[in-house]
C-alpha cells in the first residue's frame, strides 16, 4: 500500500524539481568567436562602446582594453582614448564626457586583451540644448503640493514585495498537487480491495 504512495510522491517531487530547475538561468556555452563592437556617443561628447559575442548576442565578460580614435571631418584627431568599464553593465565601456566637440566624427575602436576586435562607425555630436527654466516649487500645503509630493514618493519595495507571494503560491500549489496524488492513490487502493 505505502509503496505505491511513496512512488507517486517521489514522482511528484521529481517533477517539481525538474520544473524548478528548468526555470533557473544557466550561463550560455556559446561564448567565443567573433565580437561585435557597437560604438556611439553619450550625448555629452563622450564615447561609449558595447561588446557582445556575435554567436549569441551576450555581452563580453572577459577583461579587455578598448581604445578609440576619433577623426573629425575637418581632420582633427582625438585619441587614442582608452575607455573605462562602465557601470551600465557587463560589456559596456565609456570615456569621460566632453572629449568630442560638436560635429561629424569617424570613430575607430580597437579591442585587445582576452578577445580581439576592431570596428569603425560615424557619429554626429550635437551641442546640448539650453537647460529649461525650473518651474517654481508648489506650496507644500496646497493640493498641487500634496499631489507633487505623492508623485515623487519612491516606489521602494513594490517589485520585491511580490516575491514572497509568488514563492508562497508555488509552495502551496506543490503541496496541493502532492495531496491530490496521495488521495487518488488511497482511493485506488480502496477500490482495488
Amino acid at each position: 500500500m505505502w509503496r505505491g504512495i511513496r512512488r507517486r510522491a517521489a514522482l511528484v517531487a521529481a517533477a517539481l524539481t525538474l520544473a524548478v530547475t528548468a526555470l533557473v538561468p544557466v550561463p550560455a556555452a556559446a561564448h567565443g568567436g567573433a565580437v561585435a563592437v557597437a560604438l556611439g556617443t553619450d550625448g555629452a561628447g563622450g564615447v561609449s562602446a558595447s561588446l557582445t559575442w556575435v554567436a549569441d548576442g551576450h555581452p563580453v565578460e572577459e577583461s579587455v582594453q578598448v581604445s578609440v580614435t576619433a577623426t573629425a571631418d575637418d581632420g582633427s584627431v582625438v585619441g587614442p582614448v582608452v575607455l573605462a568599464s562602465a557601470s551600465e553593465g557587463v560589456g559596456w565601456y565609456r570615456s569621460d564626457g566632453g572629449i568630442l566637440a560638436a560635429g561629424h566624427w569617424t570613430l575607430t575602436a580597437t579591442v585587445s586583451g582576452a578577445v580581439q576586435a576592431e570596428a569603425s562607425t560615424q557619429v554626429d555630436v550635437v551641442p546640448p540644448p539650453p537647460a529649461p527654466e525650473p518651474d517654481p516649487a508648489p506650496d507644500p500645503g496646497s493640493d498641487a503640493g500634496a499631489a507633487a509630493a505623492a508623485a515623487s514618493a519612491p516606489a521602494e519595495g513594490r517589485a520585491l514585495a511580490t516575491v514572497p507571494y509568488l514563492v508562497g503560491g508555488a509552495a502551496l500549489l506543490a503541496a496541493l498537487a502532492a495531496v491530490v496524488v496521495l488521495r487518488r492513490a488511497r482511493v485506488r487502493e480502496r477500490n482495488a480491495r
